[in-house]
């Protein structure tokens, strides 16, 4: 009852948000202070098209207004909030055939975006805290950015915490709700290997030189704590200074090459890092911790076509295992995976999408493929509101005919002002 409560709430603030409010004036900040609408930068919510990714690129301002004084007064031009709920329907089945179902209303977040948005001639920063029932805040995003040069060909540089890369096409933000398996889904050979090219939004500083279509970036990360899970981004999330990675730094380079508008490109990308993980020996003087030296490599591409936007992409990657018997470091191995995506835009405000994606978390273990085929319908309003409902089947072999069966569904319900 709680959790329906919660819900209805949600539905009954965005009901009177969004009667309250006009399409010109219930924008997020940055189309408030252009006085654009959100189909400026998006094709669609959140997925950008050309404009917007340059946008971004430059520091959240217009390329050409690099070099230009262009804050504002209006403290709505810096602010921005999002309020999200959502509702569950899930179907497992293990192995073994236990089923285990679910059906709940939840509320997903509120986060919001101080400080947001382009100041003076050079600096940017993005500040982006989501708070969840029952949780202390989140910081997503914290970081300031300069931006020097001319229209067609600039640098940037930025520091503090940030998503792991900023994506166009079938590297951006998805239209659904989930990212390709490769990109959530960590190696695994006899364990975990921790590290995944999405979902921690680690402390660095980053490097960027932008010329006509062509984006590269250059990033040094503090790293993951293999142990724990999560990004080295300091207070509670450090390194202990007895990790064998304590001083280590993990390095990304990104490529992206932008084809055509509304999701036409190509993205290269590499990481190379090192990460702690459990040795799983008990003994008195066994190594508690072995350094895992990992690397991803991943190519992504995407064009549109009349009404439709192909995406695809691959990912090969390295990672170390560690050989109980000898007590050391044993032999490396692979894992692979790759998704096929095709966006559709029934109308302005609906899109569908139809993915299929596979990952191989260890290539020299038999059966242990995951796959996954996802549907995707988005639906935005031009007020801020939007629906996003993603059907997930996956399977995930477990061994010789042994296979665990997922199926779930999400509807989620975003509000943003």
């Amino acid at each position: 009852m709680k959790n329906l409560n919660t819900f209805l709430g949600v539905l009954l603030f965005t009901f009177i948000a969004i009667m309250l409010s006009t399409p010109l004036y219930s924008m997020p900040n940055f189309a408030r202070k252009y006085n654009m609408g959100c189909s400026s930068c998006h094709a669609p919510i959140p997925k950008l098209n050309e404009f917007g990714f340059k946008f971004r690129a430059a520091g959240f301002r217009l390329p050409d207004e690099i070099g230009k004084d262009i804050t504002t007064e209006n403290l709505g031009d810096y602010f921005a909030g999002r309020i999200q709920s959502r509702y569950d329907l899930a179907r497992s089945e293990s192995p073994t055939g236990i089923v285990t179902n679910t059906n709940q209303f939840t509320f997903a977040e509120i986060t919001l975006y101080p400080a947001t948005g382009a100041y003076g001639k050079y600096l940017s920063s993005l500040i982006e805290m989501s708070f969840l029932p029952d949780e202390a805040a989140e910081i997503e995003n914290g970081y300031v950015k300069v931006s020097f040069g001319k229209e067609k060909q600039y640098f940037t540089a930025k520091a503090g915490i940030f998503h792991p890369f900023e994506g166009y096409g079938a590297s951006d933000r998805p239209l659904g709700l989930s990212r390709p398996l490769f990109q959530t889904t960590t190696a695994n050979f006899n364990q975990s290997t921790a590290f995944k090219p999405w979902g921690y939004d680690q402390t660095g500083i980053e490097l960027g030189y932008s010329i006509n279509n062509t984006f590269i970036r250059a990033t040094i990360f503090n790293g993951i704590v293999g142990t724990t899970g999560k990004p080295a981004q300091g207070g509670a999330l450090n390194k202990a200074k007895t990790d064998l990675s304590y001083n280590d730094k993990d390095l990304q380079l990104t490529i992206t090459q932008i084809l055509a508008d509304n999701g036409g490109g190509i993205t290269g990308y590499f990481y190379s890092g090192k990460v702690d993980l459990n040795t799983g020996l008990t003994g008195g003087t066994d190594p508690k911790l072995f350094q895992n030296s990992f690397t991803r490599y991943a190519f992504y591409a995407s064009y549109p076509f009349q009404n439709a936007l192909l995406l695809g992409g691959y990912q090969k990657g390295q990672d170390d295992s560690f050989n109980k018997t000898l007590k050391t470091k044993g032999d490396t191995f692979n894992s692979n995976g790759f998704f096929g995506e095709l966006d559709y835009k029934v109308d302005e405000p609906i899109w569908l999408g139809l993915r299929y994606a596979q990952f191989t978390p260890a290539e020299n273990i038999s059966n242990n493929k995951i796959n996954n085929v996802t549907g995707i319908v988005n639906y935005s309003f031009d007020n801020g509101l939007q629906l996003i409902g993603e059907y997930n089947y996956k399977s995930s072999e477990k061994g010789v005919n042994l296979t665990q069966k997922d199926n779930s569904f999400q509807l989620r319900i975003i509000y943003i002002y």
